[in-house]
């Protein structure tokens, strides 16, 4: 097969995957049409227990030939679709808003093109297929069921199909390419009382205001010795207009490229509490959920990827600033050495919008990009 009867293939692949998207762990549709082209092929199927799968290509004729890993993602959003597509979403209210139609596409497009050159192939792969990226982590369920025991493979690589970036641009860096997560709560106890005796409250509305008022302006002052985001998006207050808010909620996200920065933040978020307690007479109660860690790339690898794939022809850019979205590719990288890439769409659609869509010429690129990095 051609590269051009690849991509004719790859992108059917897409539109099949885009009309079907199903949430979370739950993917029947979608993983048992994975499966039935994936049987076709001269590889090795292996369940896991939550609707994740691997592929096991054993192509290279020496036994102790190293083994890559490729991983894919094939969840979808929560949204309800206005593309236009001839091809779009037959679910109500659920929509491949992310990519991850592309993604496994470009899974099943490598996996086409090694089914053909078995034997001729330095490296024997594992292609990972993994659920739930877009909500419990997928990532970490597949490690805990062993899915590195019975192939373990010497690196990983994964892509994001990624707007902004022109089309069939690779895009990536050494070190931090995508931030990691803590999910900040932030509990406010205060006393209700009349509006009209406001004194005698204890105004939890109030502290909580103050309270992110101070934890952003510190967050600009140490920007630059500190990289990371604090942001809030939920804040819950009152029960009416004429009463004292006697609790605040607030929830929240840190994004940083380090733990030790997001120490340093929830020390500051702390300190904070504490005065404002002292100045208002509230009590606060803070906690953190560990969310993703960052997307590490290997420098060595990815010295080695950028070298190859340049001198192939690929147009590369290395980014200078890492990316604030999250990826649970990071929790492979903590198990094998790897690196991540953003492959350019050329489309404005932002990522997780109702309208995203992507330009399918970048499909075949990214089989193009994963082959090249098999020798």
């Amino acid at each position: 097969m051609n590269d051009k009867e690849l991509s004719g293939k790859v992108i059917e692949f897409r539109r099949h995957l885009h009309r079907i998207p199903e949430l979370g762990n739950k993917l029947p549709k979608t993983r048992a049409f994975l499966e039935t082209y994936l049987e076709t092929l001269d590889c090795e199927l292996k369940d896991f227990g939550t609707e994740g799968f691997t592929a096991w290509f054993e192509c290279a004729e020496d036994n102790a030939a190293p083994c890559l890993a490729f991983r894919t993602d094939m969840d979808a959003l929560p949204m309800e679709e206005a593309t236009g597509l001839e091809f779009a979403s037959e679910h109500s209210g659920c929509m491949h808003a992310c990519g991850h139609d592309g993604h496994m596409s470009i899974l099943l497009g490598l996996a086409s093109w090694i089914n053909e050159n078995m034997g001729k192939l330095p490296k024997n792969v594992l292609l990972i297929f993994q659920a739930a990226e877009e909500t419990v982590g997928g990532a970490m369920d597949l490690i805990a069921e062993g899915v590195f025991e019975e192939h373990r493979p010497e690196r990983i690589y994964g892509l994001h199909l990624w707007p902004g970036y022109p089309l069939n641009v690779i895009a990536s860096k050494p070190g931090g390419l995508m931030a990691g997560a803590c999910l900040p709560r932030v509990a406010v106890k205060g006393r209700s009382v009349h509006i009209a005796n406001y004194r005698e409250g204890r105004d939890a509305l109030y502290a909580a205001i103050l309270f992110i008022n101070r934890a952003y302006a510190w967050g600009q002052e140490v920007q630059g010795e500190i990289p990371h985001l604090l942001r809030f998006g939920v804040f819950n207050s009152g029960v009416a207009s004429n009463v004292v808010a006697g609790s605040a909620f607030l929830e929240g996200s840190i994004r940083s490229y380090a733990a030790e920065t997001v120490d340093i933040v929830k020390d500051r978020m702390k300190r904070i509490a504490e005065e404002i307690e002292k100045e208002t007479g509230v009590s606060f109660d803070l906690s953190f959920d560990v969310g993703y860690p960052p997307v590490l790339n290997d420098p060595e690898i990815y010295e080695e990827a950028k070298t190859k794939l340049i001198a192939g022809g690929f147009d590369w850019l290395e980014v200078t600033e890492p990316a604030l979205y999250v990826e649970d590719f990071a929790f492979y990288q903590q198990e094998v050495p790897g690196v991540f890439f953003h492959l350019g769409t050329g489309v404005d659609a932002e990522l997780h919008s109702t309208d995203y869509t992507i330009d399918e010429d970048a499909l075949l690129t990214g089989v193009r990009l994963f082959r090249s990095l098999i020798f």
